[in-house]
């Protein structure tokens, strides 16, 4: 990685920028914050329970989609959010999604929409498409014992009828070449690192490609082309070849991906086309010095994917991990530079129930890094059950997916289901406003409470754990627990707290009373300032708005009067606070 100067100050700018106390706080729009919603985790769980609200329900008059600077919007210009479950199965050995043993196309995709997102993205292998092979028999018997309407239908037909049922439910896809055989991804001899192999040429990966880009051209909800996954060094013809951005020759990614582009863009020049990185889609560093540029413009979207191996040797510290995103692939979303585009984290993921080190640690951090730059993704994975790929067994249950093994209720107690949720609402962008919190709303967390975290690293560490929250709601925990006040912005982006709600956190965090002990009544600070505000003879008459915009009370009773709402303190003159 070019570590010049340039680079690195570039890098130290988005780094600034994504930093939680000197980013605009927002939330959704009001009528949405704080009024949360019942779905399918509350139903599973027993209890109506407010979430976050969800992914904001796209029409299709606002398709298709564009860039502007880095972020995607629809044809009104207003930003459009891709919060996105990916749904496999399609790109391993069968060719067929999973999950259709156990329920129609149709039920799992308006699960998704009930869960609040809205968007799938669905892996695909060369393989699959360019072999169409027929679903008969015991295959049949196994793969689509819930979708008997399918026995007998091709591969390509079979994934017509899932783009159906996703478009139905008012779901965008995302097509993902995954692999080039139909297998399991991804190992490091597994000869799918490249787009091309020995049994599947550069120009079949284009046939494939295009095939598709023409079949879906008539259907606004296929959004987008994602070009390949995870592409990497790789063993081909029995020879290592190394993955290059620019460069030239055979294994130049670069030159690929524009080749690529450009094909599918001249059969339907409305897609997005979606642009991994090197090093198992974590390094997108070759951007900075050469973009992708394609015929057709605003139609390059850059695609990052991040697990807990992937950053082997990081402390388990916010800061850290941020460092590290924004050199490898964050530093796209800085405005007005050559290379500004949007970044779609198409890959990531964690433990469906959380049991793990790396739910506590690492799987908050990145969410917190996917929270304060609001970038869209697509979390891996949907699946309660194993496709056929691998060394894994059909229909054995999964212990990464969303959807238990019934693909319909949540996994794990809904903990990974809750944790996305509270990234789903758009909170930046093109028409993308928030309510009167993002002025009130600060994290207070001090370092004393969790392993040396502070502010919103501690917040949202709580907010993504259920041993942290002691196994209350997200919701519960928000509004019901000291965690308004000391985690008030955290919750605020999660959408969990209403209008107001998280003021006193706000004023905490800026303001304290001064009341001598030694004045009447020998109360002293907020006790005193509290009972002086509601007495009108302490008052000398005076309105509670009126007492509390006078000097003394102004500097004495500061963080009474910030609680109550009785004026905006950013909007005062300098030098009324102390």
């Amino acid at each position: 990685f070019d570590s010049s100067s340039a680079i690195v100050a570039a890098h130290t700018s988005y780094d600034m920028a994504l930093a939680p106390a000197q980013t605009s706080q927002r939330c959704r729009g009001s009528s949405a914050c704080g009024a949360g919603r019942l779905a399918v985790l509350a139903a599973a769980l027993g209890g109506a329970q407010a979430v976050p609200p969800p992914a904001e329900p796209v029409a299709v008059h606002r398709l298709p989609l564009r860039t502007e600077g880095r972020w995607i919007v629809g044809r009104d210009g207003r930003r459009v959010k891709l919060a996105c479950l990916n749904w496999s199965g399609a790109e391993e050995r069968d060719g067929v999604v999973g999950g259709l043993q156990r329920r129609s196309a149709a039920g799992i995709a308006q699960t998704f929409r009930d869960m609040g997102f809205n968007c799938v993205r669905l892996p695909w292998s060369v393989e699959m498409v360019l072999t169409d092979p027929a679903i008969i028999g015991g295959q049949a018997d196994r793969l689509l014992s819930a979708a008997r309407e399918l026995t007998g239908k091709t591969t390509l037909q079979i994934l017509d009828a899932v783009v159906t049922a996703c478009a139905d439910a008012g779901l965008m896809i995302i097509l993902d070449n995954h692999m080039s055989d139909g297998d399991w991804c991804c190992g490091d001899l597994d000869e799918n690192g490249l787009w091309y192999n020995t049994r599947w040429s550069h120009l079949q990966w284009l046939e494939a490609h295009t095939t598709l880009a023409r079949r879906y051209a008539g259907q606004p909800w296929v959004v987008a082309s994602e070009l390949r996954n995870e592409v990497r060094n790789s063993i081909v013809g029995g020879l290592w070849r190394v993955a290059t951005w620019g460069g030239g020759g055979p294994n130049d990614w670069h030159a690929a991906a524009r080749e690529a582009g450009n094909a599918i863009l001249r059969i339907n020049p409305n897609l997005l086309i979606v642009i991994g990185g090197l090093n198992w889609g974590k390094d997108l560093s070759g951007v900075y010095s050469l973009p992708v540029a394609l015929d057709v413009p605003r139609r390059v979207v850059y695609s990052a994917h991040g697990y807990s191996w992937s950053y082997p040797g990081s402390p388990n510290k916010y800061e850290t991990l941020k460092a590290r995103l924004g050199d490898a692939w964050g530093f796209i979303v800085e405005p007005d530079k050559p290379y500004t585009a949007p970044v779609f984290v198409s890959e990531f993921g964690t433990f469906s129930d959380c049991h793990h080190a790396s739910c506590a640690y690492w799987w908050p951090d990145f969410l917190q890094y996917l929270e304060v730059g609001d970038f869209d993704w697509a979390a891996w994975h949907a699946d309660g059950t194993n496709s056929r790929g691998g060394h894994r067994k059909f229909a054995a249950p999964t212990n990464y997916g969303v959807l238990a093994a019934d693909w319909q209720t949540p996994a794990g107690e809904g903990e990974l289901l809750g944790a996305l949720q509270t990234l789903q609402s758009a909170t930046l962008g093109p028409g993308i406003s928030g309510p009167a919190c993002d002025q009130q709303c600060a994290d207070t967390w001090e370092s004393g409470w969790s392993s040396g975290r502070i502010g919103a690293a501690a917040c949202s560490t709580c907010l993504r754990n259920r041993h942290c929250r002691r196994n209350v709601s997200a919701e519960r925990w928000c509004t019901e627990t000291w965690a308004a006040q000391e985690c008030g912005w955290t919750c605020c982006r999660a959408g969990l707290l209403g209008d107001g709600a998280c003021l006193a956190g706000h004023c905490k965090s800026r303001y304290v009373d001064k009341w001598d002990p030694a004045w009447p009544d020998g109360r002293s600070d907020s006790e005193a300032c509290l009972r002086c505000l509601r007495d009108p003879v302490c008052r000398h008459g005076l309105t509670e708005v009126a007492w509390c915009a006078r000097p003394w009370a102004a500097y004495h009773c500061e963080l009474t009067c910030c609680i109550q709402g009785h004026y905006a303190p950013d909007a005062l003159r300098p030098g009324v606070f102390v």
